[in-house]
């Protein structure tokens, strides 16, 4: 508990110095950065003399970007596993381990990797998430932008969670330093391993009524689910029920390995073919 506390206060003091380097940028894109013809073209701009970086948006809304969020989860849950309930690390030990990259330490590294991960309906680590995810998005509630309005926590990060790993150390859930981190609100690729069910009851745990930017969340279904009237029915409920426990927002896809190695492999063939 003292760690987790230690670890809320830093979040804190992260969060507080984001939004203050938000609200610089938003002054100085407002000053130095006018966008004359997008402000054209937003509500009420035009009655309020006001460009939308200064204000003169009907809403005004900041949408943050929160990275790295099941990773941190994962990590929590490893720390609390191995440091504090089996005892077989110390901190120190630990410690030197993510600073060395993990170098001299890969039986280490595998104990974490084989500690309970988020996506796979774990009561214990869900209560992680829960906790950690409202932590983080009911901190933005304390603070407004520069410009008005509210900040909206969001997972979006498409692509970009390659580029976003690649400054970040060695994280005690086993992952290396600069290699990418969760790509959404779902859990870290490849670490649910108990099926579609499990993965988005875990998700639904998250805290999403508080982080209305958009939590994405990736699923990949099998096509052979969709291939006779009862397989369709699965899918329908699997998704009505996953909004029915508070879900925002679920992104399918549907497309097998084979697929998308031909897809790699002779591009022409496949012009229609859309891989979120």
């Amino acid at each position: 508990e003292d760690f987790l506390q230690a670890f809320a206060a830093d979040l804190r003091a992260g969060i507080a110095e984001l939004t203050a380097a938000i609200d610089r940028h938003q002054e100085v894109r407002a000053t130095w950065y006018p966008q004359v013809i997008r402000t054209l073209l937003i509500d009420d701009c035009i009655d309020r003399g006001r460009n939308y970086q200064n204000g003169g948006a009907r809403c005004n809304w900041s949408v943050v970007n929160i990275v790295g969020l099941s990773n941190a989860i994962d990590a929590l849950a490893a720390v609390r596993q191995v440091v504090f309930e089996e005892r077989s690390v110390t901190t120190e030990e630990l410690l030197a381990a993510l600073q060395a990259d993990y170098v001299g330490n890969e039986d280490l590294r595998q104990q974490l990797v084989h500690c309970p991960k988020f996506g796979n309906d774990d009561p214990a680590v869900d209560a992680l998430a829960h906790r950690l995810s409202g932590l983080v998005f009911r901190e933005f509630k304390r603070y407004a932008p520069w410009r008005g309005g509210r900040y909206l926590p969001a997972t979006l990060m498409f692509v970009t969670y390659g580029w976003f790993g690649q400054p970040v150390g060695a994280t005690p859930d086993g992952r290396y330093a600069g290699t990418p981190v969760s790509d959404s609100a779902g859990p870290v690729q490849g670490r649910d391993r108990h099926g579609p069910t499990a993965m988005l009851r875990s998700v639904a745990g998250l805290q999403q009524q508080h982080a209305p930017g958009t939590l994405v969340v990736n699923i990949r279904l099998a096509r052979s689910l969709f291939a006779s009237p009862a397989g369709r029915a699965q899918v329908k409920s699997l998704i009505r029920t996953y909004f029915a426990l508070g879900g925002m927002q679920l992104q399918v896809n549907v497309v097998d390995q084979a697929v998308l190695r031909d897809a790699v492999a002779h591009p022409e063939r496949h012009g229609d073919l859309v891989v979120r």
